[in-house]
């Protein structure tokens, strides 16, 4: 019984000073502030619960090449993500702490940081998304479309979405400038010593209450070092848990090379290299209507070497150039190019309002109990113009129901096309989305 009284009194004394001195607000969200404003305490989260239907391509999956199995893309449901989020202020420096349950073990970390004031602008340190992409930028509760275009993580960036590092970002007027030094790791992953840099700038020569036109550009740069695990353009084009497609490679560290020429697998060459990607972005928005567009182009440094089954292993099918019998499939430096380009139309008339800060457009907003229906599309590309027919698009459709400004209903139907191993598998996904 005593032990009952001691946590009656530790709960009263923990909890008596929120009753007594600290505010607590719960408009829009749960919020607390000390009553000298130094502390701050906020809590959010997300919930993105997706169902998976795909029409596989019957005469790509029956076909078996090199004795080697190809996996089919499983109808499915999903917890695509599960968040919760705390941020605030510790006197003059800011946090934020996202931890994903839709992901296990440090890999489910997120948006880390300890940030503060510098010269008119932000300094953020941990792990975040690094200045780049306006499309990766854009958080996944306000994006037009289920899954981010072939210029960002899901394509050209892969699993290098988050980085940790340094950041500084500031914004006047109508300008946004960002700059990223960061470690070529993600939480979970072994430690390397890859470094990378990212910076981008934006502008909106145009932004009032009903229109707005947005201009942008970024460049990144990756340097492999030890440990370093290799950079890749990987493409899931059928959408999510569909078929995968590698596009572009880039060794890392020595340990990813195996086997010796003429083995019938091997993998070698020098490790290390690097890869650079420049990216302009192309936005705007009129009344009910709205047009995002990038196009990013890159060098993925190579200088190694293939056998010819390896090749059809990382691939996905039989090389389409000369491979000597011996020392196998040449892969050098390789020129990546994406662009994709997506609408919207909000047919109950609400406008997509632009965040100036962050140089990026948010999801409309209907106001309750009123809800809102938008349609969307968009056309998505990507190719490695150094590997023979290495070109994979996709054409999305779909629309968004927004409930309220915090709950939405989402529902695309993805056209998938790989030229290079010929697959044209198509999916339906559909996901129930709130946050807070």
């Amino acid at each position: 019984m005593k032990y009952y009284a001691l946590y009656f009194a530790l709960t009263c004394v923990l909890l008596s000073p929120f009753a007594t001195a600290d505010k607590a607000k719960t408009e829009g969200g749960l919020k607390i502030t000390s009553k000298d404003e130094n502390f701050s305490a906020e809590l959010g989260g997300r919930i993105h619960f997706d169902t998976y239907f795909f029409d596989k391509d019957k005469n790509y999956y029956d076909t078996i090449l090199f004795d080697t199995e190809l996996e089919e893309p499983v109808n499915t449901t999903d917890f695509r993500r599960v968040r919760l989020k705390m941020r605030g202020k510790l006197w003059k420096w800011e946090y934020e702490l996202e931890r994903d349950f839709a992901s296990s073990g440090t890999g489910g970390l997120r948006t880390v940081y300890l940030g503060t004031k510098v010269f008119d602008g932000s300094l953020r340190i941990g792990n975040f998304k690094p200045s780049r992409s306006m499309n990766q930028l854009t958080s996944s509760n306000q994006i037009t479309m289920m899954e981010r275009s072939f210029a960002s993580s899901a394509g050209i960036y892969d699993n290098r979405g988050r980085q940790q590092g340094i950041g500084w970002h500031t914004h006047w007027c109508c300008h946004t400038y960002g700059v990223t030094l960061f470690n070529l790791r993600n939480p979970g992953d072994p430690r390397n010593e890859g470094i990378g840099a990212a910076t981008r700038f934006t502008w909106a020569p145009i932004s009032n209450f009903d229109s707005t036109v947005h201009l942008g550009a970024s460049f990144s740069y990756e340097d492999a070092n030890e440990d370093t695990p290799p950079r890749e353009a990987l493409v899931e084009y059928a959408g999510r848990r569909g078929p995968e497609q590698l596009v572009a490679l880039s060794p890392g560290g020595g340990e990813f090379f195996f086997g010796d020429f003429g083995d019938d697998e091997f993998y070698q060459g020098d490790p290390g290299g690097d890869v650079w990607i420049l990216g302009l972005e192309l936005a705007g928005a009129y009344g009910p209507f709205y047009a995002q567009s990038e196009y990013a182009f890159g060098i993925f440094s190579g200088d190694f070497y293939l056998s010819e089954f390896t090749f059809f292993e990382f691939f996905g099918a039989p090389p389409r150039f000369f491979c000597d019998p011996y020392t196998g499939c040449f892969i050098g430096d390789q020129d990546v190019r994406t662009w994709y380009i997506v609408g919207s139309w909000a047919i109950t008339g609400q406008h997509k309002p632009y965040d100036e800060k962050n140089g990026v457009f948010r999801s409309i907003k209907p106001t309750p109990p009123e809800s809102a229906f938008e349609i969307t599309a968009r056309y998505d590309t990507i190719e490695n113009r150094d590997i023979p027919g290495m070109k994979v698009s996709n054409f999305v459709f779909g629309f968004n129901y927004y409930f309220n400004p915090k709950v939405r209903l989402m529902l695309n139907v993805t056209l998938g096309d790989d030229k290079f191993t010929g697959d044209q598998t198509k999916q339906l996904a559909i996901r129930m989305q709130g946050f807070w």
